[in-house]
């Protein structure tokens, strides 16, 4: 494996310093850099890498980082000091957070810079387009896409075998989930679970999963002509992704009890304390380096159909920032969102390439050849939808969290819980119509 780094190092260096788009500038340009880390593993330690390499190529432009911590708190951070008056200049956050950003007047749109360059529209065009559904808004292009995911469905193979599954072929719907989950689910003498047979995280605040299921039952959690300002929670969609995770749990007790966070469930595969997991592509680097048996992932199980959104982070430009470091943020976000450094990160990561052209790299075709695993979420980009789109998105998120995890809980029935979500979601939405 480090044979494989050294050599993409050596590419990735020639690649870059052909396709660098690189002004002269009449000295140093200082640009602040806030990045946020969403998934296990080293990531941070490679985004700094990245951003030392750049700025080797690039002696006249200084990159300052800061490191945000998880979505959530590198927006907060991103939005104090905007109001504090000391924006930084270009920041990773969530596509799906555009309009609240903008309703926030935190961010400019990228579309001017893209106009401004020649290579501008061949760039872009160069996305896959599920990827831009969260990043463009009337026309404009708002954000590069650049740590961009699908959640996907990783097992472990061995469990398979050992369960007397077939480990090539995973389970493709809801009810074969629950057939193979109650066969990797394994008790000790005393009926005490020793492996679960499936986790899908339902904690952290997050309807990313949520949005799966209820795209697989076929309907979706917002209302796509409502221009951000409609959530569809109390439907028979919602209805039916919420009674799947709750018959995991208590109905066929294949899953672990209670709210599961998002972090730990990586881990808990990896260690063999379940033997299927939902979870984003991004998780794949770190799964790949510390699960001792050999694992696959597969889509998403479709109920009435396939369906996940897309998710991740962009490349943002941040309102307030100085006018005249504009073609420096630009050269490090053309550079980071380059082919050749998005099949780097994406074999660092696991995050899905967002751009076309990077599957076509000698390397990126040398990794998905040991790694065929790597592929899948790409595949699946087939059935990809937008991540929820609304404005006030983590009041969004928290009510509808609020209503899964008091029915996982069994503090509130399925009916009730959705009924007060929309309430209460239609009471905050109301403020932008």
């Amino acid at each position: 494996m480090r044979a494989f780094s050294l050599k993409l190092t050596v590419l990735l260096g020639t690649a870059l310093g052909s396709l660098v788009f690189a002004p002269a500038f009449a000295q140093t340009t200082t640009i602040t850099f806030y990045y946020p880390v969403g998934v296990a593993g080293p990531l941070a330690r490679f985004i700094e890498t990245y951003v030392e390499e750049f700025e080797a190529q690039h002696p006249d432009i200084n990159v300052e980082t800061v490191f945000g911590g998880n979505y959530v708190e590198n927006q907060s951070k991103i939005v104090a000091a905007q109001r504090a008056g000391t924006p930084p200049d270009v920041a990773i956050l969530l596509s799906q957070e555009l309009r609240t950003l903008i309703s926030l007047d935190v961010v400019e749109s990228m579309q001017p810079l893209i106009d401004a360059d020649p290579e501008g529209e061949a760039m872009i065009a160069d996305f896959f387009p599920a990827f831009l559904l969260n990043s463009t808004l009337d026309g404009e292009v708002w954000s590069i896409p650049f740590q961009r995911s699908t959640p996907v469905l990783y097992y472990n193979k061995e469990a398979f075998v050992e369960a007397g599954l077939d480990p090539d072929s995973p389970p493709t719907t809801w009810e074969e989930l629950i057939k193979y989950a109650k066969k990797l689910t394994q008790r000790d003498a005393q009926g005490r679970v020793t492996r679960y047979g499936i986790a899908i995280p339902t904690g952290d605040r997050s309807t990313w999963l949520t949005e799966a299921l209820v795209m697989q039952a076929g309907g979706s959690l917002y209302d796509p002509n409502s221009d951000g300002k409609v959530v569809t929670i109390d439907t028979p969609a919602m209805r039916a992704a919420m009674q799947y995770v709750y018959d995991l749990q208590h109905t066929h007790e294949v899953s672990p009890k209670g709210v599961i966070a998002w972090g730990t469930v990586p881990n808990d595969f990896a260690a063999g304390n379940v033997a299927m997991i939902y979870h984003s592509t991004g998780s794949l680097g770190f799964i790949r380096q510390n699960a001792d048996f050999e694992f696959g992932t597969a889509f998403l199980p479709a109920n009435k159909q396939y369906g996940v959104p897309t998710g991740g982070g962009n490349f943002y430009l941040l309102k307030g920032s100085d006018p005249a470091k504009r073609e420096a943020v630009w050269t490090f976000t053309k550079w980071m969102t380059s082919p050749e450094l998005l099949a780097r990160w994406s074999i660092d990561s696991g995050y899905v390439a967002p751009r076309i052209s990077s599957w076509e790299l000698p390397t990126m075709k040398e990794y998905v050849a040991q790694y065929p695993q790597a592929l899948t979420a790409r595949e699946q980009l087939q059935y990809a939808q937008a991540e929820l789109p609304v404005y006030a998105l983590q009041e969004i998120k928290d009510i509808v969290s609020k209503a899964e995890q008091d029915i996982i809980l069994g503090n509130a029935k399925i009916e009730e819980a959705l009924a007060e979500a929309q309430r209460r979601a239609d009471q905050v939405l109301a403020a932008f119509r």
